[in-house]
């Protein structure tokens, strides 16, 4: 009798390891997430063809054989095979997926999802280099004779048995393959289409391991909390209440235009409990452009009960929290706390991870975290724009998760204006494709946006608000800090860079003692600190990168913001005179520091300095932003070109090369590493609790963790620093001081900003 020859998918003890098995579920799985985008055929051959190259030798004999015997096996079966297998799966699904029923669309959607899970989504012939590394052959002869038995198995399953399998077994071999596929005309939905088939096998697969269900949206929101007393307070209540009596929030993509310090916030949350009693929601986004309004977002949601001064003789209770204790598990704040640093580990390690690693990264909760399984995620901008233009599995793991959900994206206009049309685009693809609620806020609309829906909201309202926080503008051609003086007041300065920044915290702290610097160099807890020691009327004098500049829940007496595009110097203004309650003019400096205009557009600074220099008054201001964005849209020949060469890469469905272009023009030229900076008594129980086996102690890392983070101006290798970190936790991807090295690293006053080059 013949002994039917065992595949496995994974290690052997782990459950669910069985090849076929897991094939299956991930299939049903990947059907299932793709049913109501009509991708459900491509999503469920992309989920059972995912694996078939883990037919490769290396990992057959690595997963039949005992976990103390691998670590003996590994070096010989790594002098013998390849160890890879998303490519040999993709050699397999090309030959098997020719059936007439499918679309050159469908297969090729098919095909690149089952190239790039462990990867990226790419093109496939960019992926033939494949055959020169060493030991290919070997491992193509040993996957193909597998892959001859396997067949024999399968063949009869209904699942597979419609597959091409005589065109597999015939052609595996036949290399090259240089097949591509381009959109045919519908640019931004043919793009969506793929990336939803490759988001839906990697959360398919990835969740294989774990029972998990899709979450629904059932938080309570006590927005009250919000109300403010203070002279503005019933102006506040009326443009609230009529934004939400006005309209009925019926359209998919709403844009809502309301002035700085208004109270969006309250605003967009009495519309997320609004929205969601009459229609289901699964997930609520939060997206902003700063992690100081992600910080000051959360910090609101789960507010403490106590008195927080906003001015002189003027004081706030922090009540009762937004959202109860009951619904802390369901909300997720996801801010490059460890995935900064382990998409680099993903990268190299990529397709050579066996399914082995233990602790927190291999558990129900990091894959939950990972997949934005949660009912209410805050996250900033930047990790949309990755979700929709990355091609890392890390980042297309999420973009499902916009299924049924309601996106809130604060100050959209901070987004580079050559990226908004293709944006909108895409975000009209989701609203339909993926039935999404979309709403945009912001206290200036590009022109780009003026397509769109806008909320109805009350002039007068606005215009008397406005009139009440009026502000006196001035331009200073050439700034010295060194002159400035300090202590008398309280005090703003933001600068465009964090060498800037340094600088001009430098000059001021040999003028006073009270000067404070703030960015995200800075822990969040530290950060947390300081923001509310500035809420008290005590004159201070604050430095700060633009953290400080939207969101932030403070005011200040006087602001001296360096020249940048003009909805940003509006935005640093929202800090100035937020309750209107000062005795004299408050006045806004704006500041020119040589012809730098990085990290802006050169043609919006330049405009924006002409303005500054013609206006004398916020409402002034306020009057110009409308010929402001006329001219920036009108005269910016750079931009068009721009949005013009990512249209010819998407249609072209070259996904590496839209990332490339994301990171080059929208993204910071290099984002640090996450830092985590405990105190000396708590390094210990932080390490442990990384290393520990015992799984339940995981579920509240990020949690307990996220107040502790910092971000390096650049990567620890970039900095040289290896040596000041711990290696054992490197090696999970996670950056901790050594306990003997924290006061090296992390500087008490400016943070991790000690490693910003000064030159």
């Amino acid at each position: 009798m013949t002994v039917e020859v065992e595949f496995f998918s994974h290690p052997k003890e782990n459950p669910g390891s069985q090849l076929t098995e897991h094939l299956l579920k991930t299939a049903n799985c990947a059907q299932a997430l793709t049913q109501s985008l009509g991708l459900a055929t491509a999503g469920f051959y992309a989920g059972l063809l995912h694996d078939l190259g883990k037919l490769n030798p290396f990992y057959q004999v690595l997963f039949s054989n005992e976990p103390a015997q691998r670590e003996i096996l590994r070096p010989k079966l790594q002098k013998q095979y390849l160890r890879a297998h998303a490519f040999f799966s993709s050699l397999a699904a090309y030959r098997l997926v020719q059936l007439s029923s499918l679309s050159s669309k469908t297969r090729m959607q098919i095909l690149l999802s089952v190239c790039g899970h462990h990867s990226r989504l790419v093109q496939f012939d960019k992926t033939d280099g494949f055959r020169a590394q060493e030991h290919f052959v070997e491992s193509l002869e040993g996957t193909f004779d597998n892959l001859v038995t396997f067949a024999g198995q399968v063949n009869k399953i209904d699942a597979f048995k419609d597959l091409n399998w005589q065109n597999c077994l015939g052609r595996f071999k036949d290399l090259p393959l240089l097949e591509s596929y381009g959109s045919d005309g519908q640019v931004a939905l043919d793009y969506i289409d793929f990336c939803s088939v490759f988001s839906a096998l990697l959360q398919a697969d990835r969740g294989s391991f774990y029972d998990w269900s899709l979450p629904e949206y059932s938080i309570k929101l006590n927005t009250n909390v919000l109300i403010r007393p203070g002279p503005l307070s019933d102006l506040r209540r009326v443009f609230q209440e009529k934004v939400l009596s006005d309209n009925d929030f019926a359209q998919s993509l709403m844009v809502l235009e309301a002035p700085t310090g208004i109270g969006k916030t309250k605003i967009f949350l009495d519309i997320i409990e609004k929205v969601s009693q009459f229609t289901k929601i699964r997930r609520v986004f939060y997206f902003s452009p700063l992690l100081a309004l992600t910080d000051d977002f959360e910090g609101k949601l789960f507010a403490e009960n106590k008195k927080v001064s906003v001015g002189a003789n003027v004081s706030k209770t922090s009540g009762a929290s937004i959202i109860g204790q009951e619904y802390l598990g369901k909300v997720l704040v996801y801010n490059h706390t460890f995935t900064g640093s382990l998409s680099k580990k993903r990268k190299t390690a990529a397709d050579e991870s066996v399914g082995e690693e233990s602790g927190f990264f291999r558990t129900k909760e990091y894959f939950e975290i990972e997949s934005f399984s949660k009912e209410l995620i805050i996250t900033t901008t930047q990790r949309l724009l990755m979700m929709l233009y990355s091609n890392l599995p890390s980042d297309k793991i999420k973009l499902l998760s916009f299924k049924d959900s309601l996106l809130v994206v604060d100050e959209v206009q901070t987004i580079p204006k050559f990226l908004l049309p293709n944006l909108i685009e895409l975000l009209k693809v989701l609203a339909v494709k993926y039935n999404a609620r979309i709403l945009l806020v912001s206290a200036t609309i590009p022109e780009q946006l003026k397509c769109l829906s806008l909320l109805k909201a009350p002039k007068d309202v606005g215009a008397q608000y406005l009139a009440k926080t009026t502000k006196q503008i001035e331009l200073i051609q050439e700034f010295n800090p060194s002159e400035i003086k300090i202590n008398s007041e309280k005090m703003l300065f933001i600068a465009n860079t964090k060498k800037k920044t340094r600088h001009i915290y430098e000059c001021l702290s040999k003028l006073g003692n009270n000067v404070l610097y703030i960015s995200t160099g800075i822990s969040k807890r530290s950060r947390k600190s300081l923001i509310e020691s500035f809420a008290k009327p005590d004159p201070v004098t604050v430095v700060s990168t633009q953290v400080m500049e939207a969101g932030v829940d403070v005011s200040f007496d006087r602001i001296y913001r360096e020249m940048a595009p003009l909805d940003n110097i509006i935005q640093a203004m929202g800090r100035l005179n937020r309750e209107g309650n000062a005795l004299t003019v408050p006045t806004l400096s704006v500041f020119c520091s040589g012809d730098e205009y990085r990290p802006y557009s050169e043609l919006e600074v330049k405009i924006s300095k002409q303005i500054i220099s013609e206006v004398h008054s916020s409402e002034e201001l306020y009057a110009k932003l409308p010929e402001y964005y006329r001219q920036v849209n009108s005269l910016n020949m750079r931009n068009r070109n721009l949005a013009s060469d990512l249209e010819s890469k998407m249609s072209r469905l070259e996904f590496d090369e839209v990332w490339d272009f994301i990171k080059s023009y929208v993204l910071p030229v290099e984002i640090g590493d996450s830092v985590l900076v405990p105190n000396r008594s708590e390094w210990d129980q932080v390490k442990n609790h990384f290393i520990s086996k015992n799984v339940q102690s995981k579920g509240v890392l990020y949690r307990r963790y996220a107040d502790q983070i910092a971000e390096l101006p650049k990567s620890v290798e970039a900095l040289g620093l290896e040596d000041k970190f711990d290696s054992q936790l490197m090696d999970m991807g996670v950056f901790l001081p050594k306990k003997d090295k924290i006061d090296e690293v992390y500087d008490s006053k400016i943070g991790l900003d000690k490693w910003v080059d000064p030159k």
